[in-house]
């Protein structure tokens, strides 16, 4: 004979009851608070990428400011700092790779020629908040008088 009216089990089975939905509900904190902390890094890495992006483009933007003067193809070019979007970029001395005398010119002026020189121009960038750093490098092919090469 089953009794169905037990009071000491209908208590025991409210307990149960109880503890289950204490789990269950600790459980899904635990999944809710894990798919908060993911959300955030993702986050942080889209931030990261953005910045690493802008220093990147803050970089280039400073190569060709100094590429645009007539002074970083001089015998003695010199290194400068160039603030482009808020960052402080330092932009190496352009030197020279090679130099070679250009062609289409006839025999009797090839001493006046030109010369076609390759070029190399590297800046650097930090990210003063969190110190991340770019470096970028960059070529340039330049038509010049005769002699701008060192």
């Amino acid at each position: 004979m089953i009794h169905t009216h037990n009071p000491h089990m209908r208590r025991h089975q409210r307990g149960a009851t109880l503890l289950i939905s204490l789990i269950m509900l600790v459980v899904l904190t635990l999944f809710a608070v894990t798919g908060f902390n993911l959300s955030s890094v993702n986050l942080k890495i889209a931030g990261n990428f953005q910045a690493q992006r802008g220093m990147e483009a803050a970089a280039q933007q400073a190569i060709e400011q100094v590429l645009s003067t007539a002074a970083a193809f001089s015998l003695a070019p010199a290194a400068q700092t160039v603030t482009v979007s808020g960052f402080n970029v330092g932009v190496s001395a352009a030197t020279c790779n090679y130099v070679r005398t250009a062609s289409g010119y006839g025999k009797d002026i090839e001493a006046l020629a030109p010369e076609d020189t390759d070029w190399q121009v590297g800046a650097t960038v930090t990210d003063t908040l969190t110190g991340a750093q770019a470096n970028i490098t960059q070529g340039v092919l330049i038509r010049l008088p005769k002699g701008n090469c060192p």
